[in-house]
């Protein structure tokens, strides 16, 4: 059984078992293999952190490292021991040692908030958006995203910790994926309630994931323009005509976010979006000086926004 050290030692990587609590539960290959060359030219540099749980250490930060000087076969790592923390302070701990470094998978992380957020539930705590943000270090923004994750199907969850498996470069099924269409249900739920009287969220989720997989839907920005569909009163659009649109998205295999905001929406958006711009064209026309001549390109551009205006008005 190992002495308990104190400050900086080293440490046998055999002697340390990997925390089971730790938020980061992705490793990619190329990103091992690179840091491994590096430890194998220079060495570990900055020590891991650990604490001691009966015969063996546990890490704390450093996992990384670890697993390189395993792999190469180092007999000691540099390691500093600090005490053992209960499981809630050591879930904290690592979540604001962590947090200022690459950013994490989002999937892996959340599956961790999730317990840090049933742990202050169970001990009578606050555990809402803004005190997981306030322990964890964690923008409120990604904590929210976080929670949407959770309320994902395990099928969904299992998919994302997968895919966090490959390099970024050939992520296809994100957790902004989700997030997005989230985004859309919420805003369905807010101001289209009724399409949930006729089709499910589970079965809206699917349906939306699959049209992102087969290229129907072929970019995950493209559930903002739902997002639009849903808020159609702001348009002026009777949101009559927005219901059975998102119904026939759900419902329809072939028919997309693109067609279904042209049916809907398309025209009023561009109307009121032209709006704003002929006002601002038409403050800042009203406060010019009347002059003799103008400089010919102004001159020209004017004269092209007068006939426009004459056709579009029938004048």
């Amino acid at each position: 059984m190992p002495t308990v050290p104190t400050n900086l030692n080293n440490i046998s990587p055999d002697e340390i078992v990997r925390n089971e609590d730790n938020p980061r539960l992705v490793f990619r290959e190329q990103e091992m293999t690179d840091l491994m060359e590096s430890i194998r030219e220079v060495g570990i540099k900055v020590p891991i952190a650990v604490y001691q749980d009966a015969n063996k250490f546990v890490l704390i930060d450093g996992e990384r490292r670890w697993r390189c000087a395993r792999r190469l076969n180092l007999p000691l790592i540099p390691s500093i021991v600090q005490p053992k923390p209960t499981r809630l302070e050591n879930l904290l701990m690592m979540f604001n040692i962590h947090n200022v470094r690459l950013d994490w998978d989002l999937m892996p992380m959340a599956i961790k908030l999730g317990e840090v957020r049933e742990m202050l539930r169970k001990a009578g705590k606050p555990h809402d958006v803004k005190s997981l943000s306030a322990i964890t270090g964690m923008r409120k923004p990604t904590v929210e995203r976080a929670f949407d994750l959770l309320e994902l199907p395990a099928k969904y969850q299992r998919m994302l910790l997968k895919e966090a498996e490959k390099p970024r470069a050939e992520q296809r099924m994100k957790p902004d994926l989700f997030i997005e269409i989230y985004k859309s249900l919420h805003a369905i739920e807010r101001h289209i309630p009724e399409v949930f009287e006729q089709v499910d969220k589970p079965q809206f989720i699917e349906q939306m994931v699959e049209k992102y997989q087969s290229g129907i839907i072929n970019n995950v920005v493209g559930f903002r323009e739902l997002t639009r569909i849903a808020r159609s009163q702001k348009a002026g659009v009777d949101r009559a005509h927005a219901i059975p649109a998102v119904i026939r998205l759900v419902r329809q295999k072939n028919y997309s976010i693109d067609q279904a905001y042209e049916d809907t929406v398309q025209a009023a958006y561009e109307q009121r979006d032209l709006t704003t711009r002929v006002n601002s064209i038409a403050d800042r026309l009203s406060t010019m000086r009347r002059r003799g001549s103008l400089e010919p390109e102004l001159r020209d551009a004017i004269e092209k926004l007068r006939k426009e205006i004459d056709r579009v008005l029938g004048n």
